[in-house]
């Protein structure tokens, strides 16, 4: 519903609520954060996928009823109603994968070893990070058009992801689980986040 809201809210507040709660950052921290407190890794894995797919039901939900705009086929693109239950299979599809990812890597920060939990913590930041990232580095590298508004809402989103990112992973290691390795951490957060942007 946080998704939903994000997208019709004006575009100065929605700047910076679409990172948190409309984009895979948004989606992924919630899968994460209720597969750690599943108490098995069967059930970490059926909760990441629930949630997911729960919260993609919700959103598609939300806009074919509340909305409304397919209805008079002026929502781009036009053929309304059959665009949202496209998007939404795909996404069912994607919260069955990402689902199964994101529960598995909360199970093991919660009950793995020392170095393992550390591994999985980095992954996830690396998988959480790396749109963003990716982002910043396409504009400062790739991009070779002005530095217009569009461009700076991009840039600003992505900061907002970058220091969520960078929070939920402080209260992960302070908070929630004080014993992983930080070598193993930084390591796979590394090659998560390298991973993540090269897709």
């Amino acid at each position: 519903m946080a998704a939903f809201t994000a997208d019709l809210v004006p575009e100065a507040v929605g700047r910076f609520l679409v990172p948190a709660f409309s984009s895979g950052f948004g989606w992924a921290v919630v899968a994460l954060a209720v597969g750690y407190y599943a108490p098995t890794c069967r059930s970490a894995l059926v909760t990441g996928v629930g949630t997911l797919a729960l919260a993609t039901l919700t959103y598609y939900g939300l806009v074919a009823w509340l909305s409304r705009q397919w209805l008079s086929g002026s929502a781009p693109p036009p053929d309304g109603l059959g665009s949202i239950m496209r998007a939404s299979a795909f996404w069912l599809v994607g919260s069955l994968f990402g689902g199964l990812v994101l529960g598995y890597l909360a199970h093991v920060f919660r009950a793995g070893t020392t170095r393992n939990a550390g591994t999985a913590l980095g992954v996830a930041l690396g998988l959480l990070a790396g749109e963003a990232a990716y982002t910043v580095l396409y504009i400062a590298f790739v991009w070779v058009g002005p530095m217009d508004s569009f461009v700076w809402t991009r840039l600003g989103s992505a900061a907002v992801q970058l220091l969520l990112a960078a929070a939920g992973t402080l209260v992960a290691l302070r908070l929630c689980r004080p014993q992983v390795s930080l070598r193993a951490f930084l390591m796979a957060a590394a090659v998560s986040a390298v991973a993540s942007i090269a897709s």
